[in-house]
């Protein structure tokens, strides 16, 4: 086989969409996908897609049982229960699709698919099975896996991570939840809603504690008030082991104790998958454990670049695309500081740019306001009336450096908010916003920071 203008070696959202950017600019371009499932990677097979579909049945269920509220009357609602068979079933079709459009779209732009483990032999050379390969540039987009924890043996049924609990066809009847980042939180809200006890688990002294400060908060209350669900946080897991059918959970910290449950999530976040690209034929660096690149996604190899979650940039789908692009095109860096990050629980949140403590990390004034969705009726309508629109701006100049949102439907919301980032407080309130609608919060956030900035 000729040698390719493009190799890609991983074909989630980073590698497909470096495939289709390559396509598209006339080079010859080889995918290539280790799993025998087929395409789409962690997001489509084993994250976002599935667990989102996870989110939408929990969210009908929810809605069902209170059709009376919205005046609709039928045959005892309450007694609606979710079939996990059913739910599976759904989220298994749903990633055909996707997977069906990910064939569509190589099929379409002429790029050549291969299935197999790639290794990297270096110089521009990959074996492929028995086959080698040659590229003038490969891009590394294998992606990641959950991250373990040292001494916890999991068994896939009642000690599981993400990847398990996706295909689960039991309703677990206490679920306990390792971590409350973005993965934990949308479990935990999964299957609350759906009728399990939950108890969320987080060493730190916030549940999403990479987002603001006041976001983790508000959440940590809404969620305990609204499903309930158990909510430790500053509290480790010392150990745990399955014991006559039950996960067996010893805790230390601000509220220690011994924890029995039926289900154990083990949720601490995500590693690189490196391991058997033969990197060591390579001069590639790790540095804990991820790709060092330049910038534009280049690594010490010539002619080889690592993108998504290889890199030790926020391990989000979005972010993998545009690095997957920006790898084949060679243009402008990316700016970090613009990248949403979304969390699909109930309530959603959605936030872009620094938190009011990274804005204030170097020093910088600032100034921030906050507005509820409480007076805003398209929420009440929803039957969605709580949260807030938090905005960060620079004291100086009063520009906007971050939007963060706890609230119906914020990872919608957010890419508003987005828009507004770099813009003066001013500015973003000349913007003339719909009525009656959510995003009706942002101006009044706005304005609350615009009086403080005027004393």
């Amino acid at each position: 086989m000729s040698p390719f203008d493009l190799l890609v070696i991983g074909s989630g959202p980073g590698g497909t969409s470096a495939a289709l950017r390559g396509a598209q600019l006339g080079l010859k371009v080889a995918l290539v996908e280790r799993d025998p499932a087929g395409m789409g990677g962690t997001c489509l097979r084993r994250g976002c897609i599935p667990a989102k579909t996870w989110l939408e049945s929990a969210r009908r269920l929810e809605q069902a049982r209170d059709l009376k509220e919205f005046g609709i009357l039928g045959s005892e609602p309450k007694a609606l229960q979710p079939d996990l068979e059913a739910i599976v079933a759904r989220k298994d079709r749903m990633v055909l699709r996707g997977a069906k459009g990910i064939e569509f779209l190589m099929k379409q732009h002429g790029v050549v698919v291969l299935q197999g483990s790639a290794r990297l032999l270096g110089q521009g050379r990959v074996a492929l099975g028995e086959d080698a390969l040659g590229a003038k540039r490969i891009i590394l987009a294998t992606g990641s896996r959950p991250k373990l924890l040292p001494g916890l043996k999991l068994d896939g049924q009642r000690i599981l991570t993400s990847d398990q609990l996706l295909d689960l066809r039991e309703l677990p009847s206490h679920l306990v939840i390792l971590g409350a980042g973005a993965i934990g939180v949308e479990f935990a809200s999964i299957f609350a809603r759906l009728g399990s006890r939950v108890t969320l688990v987080e060493a730190l002294g916030s549940i999403l504690p990479a987002e603001d400060a006041d976001i983790g908060r508000e959440l940590a209350k809404l969620l305990a008030r609204r499903h309930p669900m158990d909510i430790r946080v500053g509290t480790r897991m010392l150990h745990a082991e399955l014991r006559d059918g039950q996960v067996i959970c010893q805790l230390e910290g601000a509220k220690p104790g011994e924890l029995q449950a039926s289900h154990l999530l083990v949720a601490v976040g995500r590693t690189p998958a490196t391991e058997d690209l033969g990197l060591e034929n390579t001069r590639v660096r790790l540095e804990r454990g991820f790709i060092r690149t330049s910038p534009c996604m280049e690594t010490g190899e010539p002619g080889l670049c690592a993108i998504g979650d290889l890199v030790a940039t926020p391990m989000l789908a979005h972010v993998a695309s545009a690095e997957g692009i920006l790898a084949v095109s060679q243009g402008a860096p990316l700016d970090y500081d613009r990248v949403p990050s979304c969390t699909y629980g109930d309530p959603e949140t959605g936030c872009v740019g620094p938190s009011e403590a990274q804005a204030r990390e170097p020093g910088l004034g600032v100034l921030t306001g906050s507005a509820t969705f409480l007076p805003i009726l398209k929420a009440h309508i929803a039957g969605e009336p709580y949260g807030f629109v938090k905005v960060v701006a620079d004291a100086g100049d009063r520009r906007i450096l971050g939007v963060h949102i706890l609230g119906p439907q914020a990872t919608e919301l957010v890419a508003i908010g987005g828009a507004l980032l770099g813009k003066t407080l001013e500015e973003a309130l000349n913007q003339i916003y719909p009525h009656p609608s959510l995003c009706e919060t942002l101006p009044e956030a706005l304005r609350v920071a615009l009086s403080r900035s005027l004393g």
